[in-house]
Order: C-alpha cells, then structure tokens, then sequence
C-alpha cells in the first residue's frame, strides 16, 4: 500500500480514479501507480484534476499533494 495527504483548505472528499477514497488532510491508502486525484463536486477548486505516479511511500512519510486551490484563491 502507499500513503497520500491532499492537502486543502476545506474538508472535501478525494476521489481517486473516480471513487471516494477519505477526506482531504487525512492519510489516505491506495495501490501504488498512477491515479487520478480529484474533489468531487461542486467544482470549485482547481485544477479540476491531477494524474500523479505514487510510489514507494510510508505511514509516516506520505506523499503530500498541495496542487488544489479554491478557484479564486490567491487572486
């Protein structure tokens, strides 16, 4: 298994390759490869989706996704 953060302001559900994998800025548990990470909806934040390689990750040293901001923000 590997480990990845999304990191985001809100509480938001993550999606990976379309299905809800846990809440952003939780630990979350996937198969390692590529993925598709997202937010769902409504889709207010960008960018509306990342393709990101995860591998060789552990519980205490996740890979942290920063990339989605809200659309707007910084502006």
């Amino acid at each position: 298994m590997e480990y990845v953060v999304v990191e985001y302001p809100d509480d938001r559900e993550v999606c990976v390759d379309g299905q809800v994998a846990g809440q952003a800025n939780d630990t979350l548990m996937i198969e390692r490869g590529h993925h598709e990470f997202d937010l769902g909806d409504p889709k207010d934040y960008q960018p509306a989706s990342l393709e990101i390689n995860v591998q060789d990750t552990t519980p205490v040293g996740p890979l942290i996704i920063r990339n989605f901001q809200p659309i707007g923000a910084g502006e």
